[in-house]
């Protein structure tokens, strides 16, 4: 169940572009959101009152669409912050802006998230930053899975289907084949190559098809595979667009199963490549050991 949601800002509307999904989860979870700015420690004294100013004034206007809000102000280095308030307020997850540099705290979005993704346990949702008008709507009725055949991607599926069924959105779970080439030893003529992807496209339909019904026993959402041939962030990127995804999710962190993705890899090539938001869950214990 989701009850708790951190968003740091810093004052720009880069950081804010990850607000109007912030709002169509809390709203839809009637979770709790927690804005947080961090300011520099030698300027906390100035900077700490136009902080207040700047969080006061949105937590009112979150709080005008019936959504439960609180904000903090704490002077320290942005990464190392946001990661202990999200583990003193022991949120659920994690919700922040990519890309572009800030307004009053000056923060470099982009470094302050890349040091959120690889040392938080927090699941995380990373919104491409859009200025202004350009920022697309919060509209999430598909959520794109990669999964790769691997306990650790498969052990993210629980968070994922509750974020899904909290948002009244569909599963659309996707296995990639590589390229033949990328297979040490691997014959290279047509008839053998034919064969073989024949065999590996068949394998995930087979694997994607199980963990569908799997999916569907459980009642909280609808599912629906994709298997392609590609490099994994490639096809990733281009799938999500096609299908019409609103959000991708996947797992972070670790080696994987049959089709060998690194998946820590795979999830930050997706983060650069994709402009739609992207939910990155850490495994669970029980993945991370069967690897």
């Amino acid at each position: 169940m989701l009850k708790r949601v951190l968003v740091p800002l810093d004052g720009s509307q880069a950081a804010e572009a990850v607000l109007p999904f912030v709002e169509l989860l809390a709203g839809r979870a009637s979770a709790e959101v927690h804005l947080l700015t961090v300011v520099p420690a030698a300027e906390e004294a100035t900077a700490t009152s136009d902080a207040f100013r700047y969080l006061e004034s949105l937590t009112d206007r979150l709080r005008g669409r019936s959504l439960s809000c609180e904000f903090a102000i704490t002077a320290g280095e942005p990464g190392d912050t946001i990661l202990s308030e999200a583990d003193a307020k022991a949120v659920d997850i994690i919700a922040m802006s990519t890309h572009g540099r800030s307004g009053l705290a000056r923060w470099i979005l982009g470094s302050v998230a890349d040091k959120v993704v690889h040392r938080t346990d927090k699941p995380l949702l990373l919104v491409r930053a859009h200025d202004g008008k350009d920022r697309p709507a919060a509209t999430i009725d598909r959520v794109l899975v990669p999964l790769d055949g691997s306990p650790l991607s498969l052990s993210v599926l629980p968070f994922v289907e509750e974020v899904a069924a909290t948002l009244g959105a569909s599963l659309v779970l996707y296995n990639g084949v590589p390229p033949l080439d990328v297979y040490p030893g691997a014959e290279t003529t047509a008839a053998r190559i034919g064969t073989v992807i024949d065999d590996l496209m068949e394998q995930g339909r087979a694997f994607l098809g199980q963990v569908a019904r799997e999916v569907k026993e459980r009642g909280k959402v609808e599912a629906r595979s994709v298997v392609t041939i590609g490099f994994a962030v490639d096809e990733i990127v281009r799938v999500a667009e096609e299908v019409h995804a609103g959000l991708i999710a996947m797992a972070t962190h670790g080696r994987s199963g049959v089709d060998r993705w690194v998946m820590g890899s795979v999830a930050d090539g997706v983060v650069r490549r994709s402009s739609l938001p992207c939910l990155l869950v850490r495994p669970t214990e029980a993945g991370r050991k069967e690897e």
